[in-house]
């Protein structure tokens, strides 16, 4: 029972730290990544039941994939979902196990040195030659001066630089479980959510999205939004949005302001607010005398698709006439469109442009937009494990540096006044060779030089 426990573990070991299965991993991984990034995460029931409805409900996308479906994979959180950390987990595990059973044993082999006796020892290396010599003493001094560790004993040398290269590899195996570890505790120890506010208006993170097992703590604090205000081009496109905030306490104390605007953050408590939308979130007008009214817009249909917002009002006392206000920013012109309450025809003799500030008549009434009022979007992060991941990456490339380092090793024997060498390399094979041969041709004395390529078979 002892025997078969033990194969049992040595085949379970063999097969979880397998290059294939790795190769497998990371493709499974790569394929949800992608299907996370093409289906909108995280979004409300509602958006997946409109854009991804049943057979009967509307077009099926791709002739299968549903609201229902998409739900009960998790592909509507897909990093949070049990099967990709169990993913993660898997992948942890392989690039463990290979770390012990494969890379630290190939470590301590390139650690460990040893004196090859005899020259028919060296007749299996590829690259080897034979040469009169008085001994060693030149090949030593030529190695050293190459950056080889020499080791010498009664004849015998044996040289070795580039071990570090060997050491690269269980650094990117150590770099990739930190940047797991970094997605696994974003993904359960953070949470995200996105706030819509205009200036003057405040908002908590009370409600926020997080995993069911997420351990995130809930900031107490509020945001308030103080300004918000866009730079344009002079074609009229937008350059910058830009948001001014202010981080209060639970008692209204200003614990931090800044302006943020996209790729310029707010970071406080280990929470990031993004500057990441912006919409026209309400207007303020008089009608002919009357007190000035504040409107909240929302977004419109345009021609050719392009953005808008506004809103219809009613337009006279007897409800047959209202009117749709409609801007596309907050650069201050609008349009002005009256139209049929009863029967949606617009009224055409009615329509007029209007500028912010300035007076305009519709259907004998005296309209004066007196304010476009800007919303800021702001989309707010918490994610702890972002030190893990940039951490791993550093790492990774410092690794991948060191991989591309040759562990070189050279072997030589004297006897009988010929100097018997021969060596070998993980990788570069062509440079090392040509390193070999000039080693070589340096520590012969009166000796005929060898030409790269020479090397082998060896000369006797």
């Amino acid at each position: 029972m002892t025997a078969l426990w033990r194969e049992m573990r040595r085949e379970l070991a063999a097969w979880l730290g397998s290059v294939k299965l790795a190769i497998v991993l990371f493709l499974a991984i790569a394929a949800a990544s992608i299907t996370g990034t093409v289906i909108p995460q995280g979004e409300s029931l509602g958006f997946y039941q409109q854009n991804y409805p049943e057979a009967g409900q509307g077009p099926v996308v791709w002739g299968f994939v549903t609201w229902r479906f998409l739900l009960g994979l998790g592909l509507n959180d897909v990093y949070r979902s049990w099967w990709f950390v169990a993913l993660l987990l898997l992948l942890a595990a392989n690039l463990t196990t290979c770390t012990f059973r494969r890379q630290l044993p190939m470590l301590k082999s390139a650690r460990n040195w040893k004196f090859y006796t005899e020259p028919r020892q060296l007749t299996k290396f590829a690259l080897r030659t034979v040469f009169p010599a008085e001994g060693n003493g030149l090949l030593a001094e030529q190695l050293r001066a190459a950056r080889y560790k020499v080791h010498e004993q009664d004849g015998l040398l044996y040289a070795h630089k580039g071990v570090v290269g060997r050491v690269g590899p269980i650094v990117v195996h150590a770099s990739l479980l930190l940047i797991m570890a970094g997605a696994l505790v974003g993904a359960f120890g953070g949470f995200k959510t996105q706030r819509q506010a205009m200036p003057g208006q405040s908002f908590d993170l009370i409600d926020v999205d997080r995993s069911r097992l997420s351990l995130a703590r809930t900031p107490d604090w509020k945001v308030r939004v103080n300004r918000f205000w866009i730079d344009y081009r002079p074609d009229g496109s937008v350059e910058q949005f830009h948001s001014d905030l202010s981080v209060l306490s639970p008692t209204g104390k200003e614990l931090k302001r800044k302006t943020i605007s996209v790729n310029d953050p707010l970071v406080y408590d280990g929470v990031t607010l993004y500057q990441a939308s912006w919409a026209v979130g309400a207007l303020k007008l008089r009608v002919n005398d009357s007190p000035l009214i504040a409107i909240d817009l929302v977004p419109v249909k345009a021609p050719n698709n392009q953005e808008a917002w506004g809103r219809a009002i009613p337009f006279d006392r007897q409800g047959r006439v209202a009117l749709q206000v409609v801007t596309r920013g907050l650069q201050g012109s609008l349009m002005l469109l009256p139209f049929n309450a009863r029967s949606g025809e617009p009224i055409r003799e009615g329509i007029a442009p209007a500028r912010v500030g300035r007076p305009v008549t519709v259907l004998g009434q005296r309209l004066v937009v007196e304010q476009l009022v800007g919303q800021t979007g702001i989309q707010i992060k918490a994610d702890p494990g972002i030190p893990l991941v940039y951490t791993g990456f550093g790492l990774l490339m410092i690794a991948l540096a060191m991989s591309y380092l040759s562990h070189s090793q050279v072997w030589a024997i004297y006897q009988d006044g010929r100097l018997h060498v021969a060596g070998r390399t993980n990788r570069a094979q062509l440079s090392f060779e040509r390193e070999l041969v000039r080693l070589v041709n340096a520590a012969q004395s009166p000796a005929i030089p060898l030409a790269p390529g020479t090397l082998s078979p060896a000369q006797e």
